[in-house]
Parts: C-alpha cells; sequence; structure tokens
C-alpha cells in the first residue's frame, strides 16, 4: 500500500513541477554566411554600459562543420562545431571570478542549434549564466 502512495506522489509532483531553466538569459540568432552577431556586455554596477563587446560570425559549412569565427575581447578565436555532444557549442567566461569560484563564474555560451543547406543559414542559441546578476548583457 505505501509503494502505491509513494509512486502516485512522485508522479503527481514530477507532472506539476515547474521547469525552471538555467540560465539567466537567452537569445537565438539566424546567421547567413559572414553575416556578423555582436553581443554587449559589461557588468551590471556600470548601469547598463557596455564594457565589452563579443563578435561571431560564421565562415564554412563543410559536411555538417560549421567554422565561427569569435572576437572576445579583443583577441580572435576559431572553432569548428557541429552537432555532437561536446562538439556543439562555445563556452565564453564573461567576468572575472569572484571569492566563490564555482558559485559566482558567468559565462556565455554559444550553441549550434540548426543548419539549413539549402538556404545557407545557421542558427545559433546563446545563453547567459550569471547566478548573482553581476552582468548586463545587449542582444
Amino acid at each position: 500500500m505505501s509503494k502505491i502512495f509513494i509512486s502516485i506522489i512522485l508522479i503527481f509532483s514530477f507532472l506539476h513541477a515547474k521547469k525552471a531553466s538555467n540560465w539567466t538569459s537567452s537569445h537565438r540568432y539566424s546567421l547567413k554566411k559572414d553575416q556578423i552577431a555582436n553581443i554587449g556586455y559589461g557588468p551590471a554596477a556600470a548601469k547598463g554600459k557596455d564594457n565589452q563587446k563579443l563578435f561571431f560570425r560564421w565562415t564554412s559549412l563543410i559536411s555538417g562543420r560549421v567554422t565561427v569565427l569569435v572576437n572576445h575581447k579583443g583577441y580572435p578565436h576559431q572553432y569548428v562545431l557541429q552537432n555532437k555532444r561536446n562538439l556543439k557549442s562555445i563556452k565564453l567566461y564573461l567576468l572575472p571570478n569572484g571569492s566563490n569560484e564555482i558559485e559566482q563564474r558567468s559565462y556565455l555560451l554559444i550553441s549550434l542549434s540548426d543548419i539549413n543547406q539549402g538556404k545557407r543559414v545557421v542558427n545559433f542559441d546563446i545563453f547567459v549564466k550569471d547566478d548573482k546578476k553581476r552582468v548586463l548583457v545587449k542582444f
């Protein structure tokens, strides 16, 4: 009897649980070849002023692999993304760590979501993780 009662409670709790997002903010870009996406960000204490810019674009699409050029903090980077686990996203840290390195780490994730070969359009999802609300991001 107790097993049935516990299973009913578990099923009820799973069905009515809210799906909470782990991300502070998110955005989707649909980019054609060499179209530049611009993201501005800065510390929340700066009252909305964009201190730094992040630019990215894709340049090559060969057999499901997308070459992405990223300019982060003034330094150029090149990544090759594809729709496979651990190969479909780029993790970029936005602010230096606070006193607690694990909890106060804020980062931006550029994730490859879809490739439209016919239209030559690539969709990217941008996710920002900042639990302490230390950074403002403008898409």
